[in-house]
């Protein structure tokens, strides 16, 4: 009897192990096929021995660096806004390393690295600043960090419902709990072993159709991407702390008016409604205090948009820029112009 149970048990190892072997396998293969059937929009730079993808358009001073929060999506989040933005100046899309095109890299993927990344990304690319730094959720600290270390090269700054350094001490324990990430080994397993991509539903979206399919397609690469940011977080929100203020450069704030209405995944309703009254609660008093950034700032809640402010409202976003441009290209106060 104790025999025929080893048996069985090493014929459903050996089963197992087969079946992720093909999962690995399958893996690999629909990376390379992804790879040719949507090729990188932008140009891919090399930096340091690995391949980063930048995709800049328009002409003009100074240009304006898009940097995404952390999802998926990395560049192509920015999809919507951009046409809004060519005529204005020059304008730069990017994906942080292990996102969509852009090689993995194996220092930490902390704000202080992110920073760095980011600005030798641009010289090498014979981009120049003066530049004006938009900042989506967490990307709202990385510009933080990037304008602390490179303040002579930074002139404005537009903050997309912006992460607050502070919001892990100012959110009870329960709301984090809540909030928290997926473990990063199971983030990075699911994806090299096939599993995201076999069962990984295309989620609905305001984006074109091609370039939906294309962060469908490259999110098991971009999930350790995004892994790899989530192993950094602390660090990321401890040297954010550290920056700031930024004396009189012009500064937009956009806060989402609607305040968790799409949430992450299913919710029993009195979760729900603890999360959605701490948030409303506390999340406008973090927005308020990233005014106090500059002594040059604008705070604007967009009552239409929920979290993704540049799928829901991407008109904003090319309306703060342009105010943040105005503003140091005439030397004045930052203010909405009617247009």
């Amino acid at each position: 009897m104790l025999k025929w149970i080893t048996r069985l048990v090493l014929v459903a190892a050996a089963i197992l192990l087969l079946a992720l072997l093909m999962g690995f396998v399958y893996e690999q293969w629909s990376r390379r096929s992804v790879a040719q059937a949507f090729p990188p929009p932008g140009q891919l730079v090399e930096v340091d021995g690995k391949l980063s993808h930048l995709d800049c358009s328009g002409e003009g001073s100074p240009t304006v660096i898009l940097e995404a929060g952390i999802n998926e999506g990395g560049s192509q989040t920015w999809e919507l806004v951009r046409p809004a933005l060519a005529p204005l100046s020059r304008v730069c899309a990017y994906d942080q390393a292990g996102i969509m095109w852009s090689e993995p890299r194996d220092r930490p993927r902390d704000a202080d690295h992110i920073a760095e990344d980011l600005h030798t990304l641009l010289a090498a690319a014979g981009e120049s600043p003066p530049y004006v730094m938009v900042g989506h959720s967490l990307g709202g600290l990385l510009i933080r960090v990037f304008a602390d270390h490179f303040s002579d090269e930074v002139v404005g700054l537009v903050f997309v419902d912006s992460s607050h350094p502070e919001q892990n001490q100012r959110f009870p324990s329960d709301v984090l709990d809540i909030m928290d990430f997926p473990p990063q080994l199971l983030l990075r397993s699911i994806s090299a072993l096939g599993i995201l991509r076999l069962t990984a539903p295309l989620t609905p979206s305001t984006l074109s159709p091609v370039v939906s399919e294309a962060i469908h397609s490259y999110l098991p690469q971009s999930m350790t991407g995004i892994a790899d940011v989530i192993a950094a977080m602390d660090d990321i929100f401890a040297q954010a702390q550290q920056t700031g203020p930024f004396g009189d450069r012009p500064t937009v704030v956009l806060t989402a008016g609607r305040f968790l209405e799409e949430l992450p995944y299913q919710m029993d309703a009195a979760t729900t409604a603890r999360l959605r009254a701490v948030w409303s609660d506390i999340w406008p008093q973090l927005q308020a205090e990233l005014t106090e950034l500059s002594t040059n700032t604008d705070w604007r809640v967009i009552p239409g948009a929920s979290h993704y402010i540049p799928l829901d409202a991407p008109e904003a976003i090319a309306v703060a820029v342009s105010d943040v441009v105005a503003a140091h290209r005439e030397d004045t106060p930052v203010r909405h112009i009617e247009r």
